[in-house]
């Protein structure tokens, strides 16, 4: 028989203790396999666990009321992304599952004095055999605080995050990626608290990238001023030749998500995604409501033959819609059916009192390193922008 020293970290307190064993043992839940001779390894709950211990948060998947009653706090005013609506999140943790090894996610409901003050989209996962703490399966955005509007009482509790965070990672019994790294964008409020605990932590910009949105507080007649001329152009005219229509409750939902999936496959080729992820994205339609944001599809179909020629999807919070997937007809490529259900969506979303249409990234030819593909798509989505802003990524490196 053989000894091995274990490391156990429960939040964030370090014991070593002493375990018999001939060759593995579990130490319980959400820790895994120790071999003798070597340091214990964390698994990515484990990873999360110490996270949301060491803050005293709660899970989103075990109070979603509290997460949806933060998020319907926030003035309608506010860029609030759709990575922070629950629905999105499920979304996302769907797809990335099969992407990631070991996804979990712990977004949280941040706490202070046993109230609700915010939310926050974490999830965790292996990537090359390494632990990675993002948001959604990609690089951490910041909490929302809903009841903590006073500067320097957001600051203590991002603080707190990033000293949870920097434990984590610079533990060498965890075999995290070696960063930390957030996105976040700059709209017209500025910079945040969490950009700026992050720079006076150390951080160091890795990188700009560029998104285009559409400020919904303008009429229509002033969007439409403000987008690309031929846009305007393409969007009289397909609607003269195509019946639009929007899908934003139950009433034939099934039925047009169907259809949707249909035409997304016979445009893609392949499967692109699994049935759960389009099953989650019309359940979430369904749970439309002023609290939760408004997710609808527009449908286009030619006028004359009935055929579908073009579909989109839009998710949003309260306060923010996003061009989530669209589906178009290839053979109608030279006809503007992507620009009439831009347009319409946009009118959709002026009249649910949303404030920004967030469109995607627009790529330049160094962003995109010369892929033409994603150079027109950027253009495209530009063409129905009023306003472009950065999006900025700072990264922490494991102390070395």
């Amino acid at each position: 028989m053989q000894y091995a020293s274990v490391r156990l970290l429960a939040d964030f307190a370090v014991f070593r203790v002493r375990a018999k064993i001939d060759s593995k043992k579990e130490f319980g839940a959400g820790i895994v396999m120790i071999e003798s001779g070597e340091w214990m390894r964390m698994d990515t709950m484990t990873v999360g666990n110490m996270i949301i211990n060491s803050l005293g948060a709660s899970l989103l998947s075990s109070d979603r009321e509290s997460w949806s009653r933060c998020l319907g706090a926030i003035p309608r005013d506010r860029y609030v992304s759709v990575h922070y609506k629950p629905s999105f999140i499920e979304y996302q943790k769907e797809y990335f599952s099969s992407v990631y090894e070991d996804y979990v996610d712990c977004s949280m409901i941040l706490e202070r004095g046993g109230i609700p003050i915010g939310i926050w989209p974490v999830c965790t996962y292996k990537k090359d055999g390494k632990i990675i703490i993002g948001s959604n399966g990609g690089e951490l955005i910041e909490p929302l605080f809903s009841y903590l509007p006073k500067a320097e009482a957001q600051r203590d509790v991002i603080q707190r995050i990033l000293d949870a965070l920097l434990s984590v990672m610079n533990d060498p019994t965890i075999p995290m990626i070696g960063v930390l790294s957030t996105s976040v964008a700059v709209l017209d409020e500025g910079t945040s608290q969490w950009q700026k605990k992050w720079m006076e932590a150390g951080a160091k910009c890795t990188g700009v990238k560029w998104w285009v949105y559409t400020d919904l507080n303008l009429s229509i007649d002033e969007i439409q001023h403000r987008i690309r001329r031929t846009n305007r152009y393409s969007v009289d005219k397909a609607k003269s030749e195509y019946d639009i229509k929007i899908f934003d409750s139950y009433d034939d939902i099934d039925k047009t998500f169907e259809e949707f999936h249909d035409l997304h496959y016979r445009v893609s080729g392949r499967e692109t995604r699994s049935q759960a992820t389009w099953d989650l994205q019309r359940e979430s339609i369904k749970a439309n409501s002023d609290e939760n944001g408004w997710d609808f599809v527009v449908s286009l179909r030619d006028r004359v033959t009935k055929e579908l020629t073009g579909m989109a999807l839009f998710v949003a919070t309260p306060q923010t819609s996003y061009y989530a997937v669209g589906a178009y007809d290839r053979s109608r490529f030279a006809k503007p059916i992507g620009h009439a259900a831009q347009a319409v969506a946009i009118e959709y979303m002026k009249s649910k009192g949303v404030r920004w249409y967030e469109i995607g990234e627009r790529s330049y030819p160094r962003d995109a390193g010369g892929n033409e593909k994603l150079i027109n798509i950027g253009k495209y989505k530009e063409g129905f922008a009023t306003h472009t802003f950065p999006k900025i990524t700072l990264q922490i490196a494991m102390e070395t």
